[in-house]
This record gives C-alpha cells, structure tokens and sequence, in this order.
C-alpha cells in the first residue's frame, strides 16, 4: 500500500450517526467531508421529536460550512441529489 490505512478511510467510508456528539467533536479526525447526521425516524430509537433541539446543542462548536456539510450537502453529493 501506498498510504496508510487510516487515509484510505478518511477518503472512501462514509459514516452516519444519530445522538452522538462525539462525532462532531471528532469530525476532523474521520474527516467532516465523510460525516452525515440521521435521526433514524421513524424507529423509537430516532432523535425525532427532538431533532431540532439536538442538533442546535450538538453542532453549536460548527463552523456553518460544517454544519452544511454533516446535515446535507454530504448525502446530497454521496448520492447525486440537486436542490428542487
């Protein structure tokens, strides 16, 4: 290999999360550009109804770009959605 394993990863694995601010504390680690948020609804374990609140407590350290990326544009160019 020419690189080390850990740059394959942050180039090529996407990872999801729901509560977990770990994942915004850590997200330069597994880089931010790989990092997108679900609420996992409608399964009793989602974040829903209390999605909103969460996220405004998790994300408050974001840059704004950050907060684009890991809640939207991640997933969009993952799977090649426009803005309607």
């Amino acid at each position: 290999m020419q690189r080390l394993p850990s740059e394959y990863f942050k180039e090529n694995v996407y990872l999801t999360f729901q509560d977990d601010w770990t994942a915004f504390e850590f997200r330069n680690a597994c880089n931010v550009r790989r990092l997108m948020w679900a609420n996992d609804f409608p399964h009793s374990d989602s974040t829903w109804p209390w999605s909103q609140e969460m996220l405004a407590e998790h994300t408050v350290d974001l840059t704004a770009q950050e907060r684009d990326w890991i809640l939207h544009d991640n997933v969009a160019e993952l799977y090649g959605l426009t803005a309607v």
